[in-house]
């Protein structure tokens, strides 16, 4: 089936689900046609990728309006992976776990928590993915770093992507990098890791890309228009979300206070462990 039949066949399916209401204007949409008994996605019948495309793939085709590589596809995933969850002290797991306290719908948790994202947390990534871009290859890196540090710091600016409250090393970024490293030509690796020298030049101490840096790389290599980048946090974080609120719902009593400074981790044993959390 051709795209012009799979369009008329969306109008026409619409068009009678509407009955009788008021003309609008036309417009136009390249995402998705659906037919009586399909629906493509960038033209991609979702009945013969269900079970063969991962959800990582299928975003990748939304996104960029072409399929990627298993290669692209996993790393896009691994970037899920390194998102969704940082303990119950972040401040969205907070505040979806306040509204859940309220026996509130499920979805209105949701809805909290992500209205929690802001410029100190989880919503950093796009403007991080915009300054790397910027970054120039071969020589001159560094001078590109100091001078961007020295921009964002005299606009009263916090540089994104560098830093973090608690980890001092944080892992999920450093293998995160590692995986876009060997799926690029090192790039935007050295960009951010210059962005992080030149931050620690200034406090006097070593300073470690977070995980904002972290995925601004990962997808900057995958080609990714950079509004993506928050939302891909806000919906990978999603799944933590979920996951904090069915526990408050399951496990504490409703309206009770809930402590945002401590809280004692208690689930399947980790190695070298302490058992209060800290927030992101």
């Amino acid at each position: 089936m051709s795209q012009p039949e799979v369009a008329n066949m969306t109008s026409a399916h619409q068009g009678r689900r509407a009955g009788h209401a008021a003309q609008a204007a036309p417009w136009s949409t390249a995402i998705t046609a659906t037919t009586e008994t399909q629906v493509f996605v960038r033209g991609a019948a979702l009945d013969e990728v269900i079970g063969q495309e991962s959800l990582p793939a299928m975003v990748l085709r939304l996104w960029r309006g072409e399929a990627g590589t298993a290669a692209e596809a996993e790393l896009l995933g691994a970037c899920m992976v390194a998102s969704i969850d940082h303990g119950a002290l972040s401040p969205s797991a907070l505040v979806a776990r306040t509204i859940a306290s309220t026996r509130a719908m499920p979805m209105s948790a949701l809805a909290g928590g992500i209205l929690a994202f802001g410029e100190l947390h989880g919503a950093v990534v796009t403007r991080a993915m915009r300054i790397i871009a910027t970054a120039p290859h071969g020589d001159g890196v560094q001078e590109w770093a100091d001078e961007v540090f020295r921009t964002e710091r005299g606009a009263g600016r916090r540089l994104p992507g560098v830093g973090h409250r608690w980890h001092q090393h944080d892992l999920r970024a450093e293998r995160l990098i590692e995986l876009a490293q060997a799926a690029s030509d090192g790039h935007y690796p050295a960009a951010v890791r210059a962005l992080a020298a030149s931050v620690g030049a200034h406090v006097g101490h070593p300073v470690a890309v977070n995980i904002d840096g972290a995925l601004a790389v990962a997808l900057n290599v995958l080609r990714l228009d950079p509004e993506y980048g928050d939302f891909l946090f806000a919906i990978s974080r999603g799944f933590g979300l979920a996951a904090h609120i069915v526990e408050e719902r399951d496990r504490e009593r409703p309206m009770r206070t809930i402590d945002p400074t401590s809280a004692y981790y208690d689930g399947t044993p980790i190695p070298n462990s302490e058992t209060q959390e800290d927030a992101q």
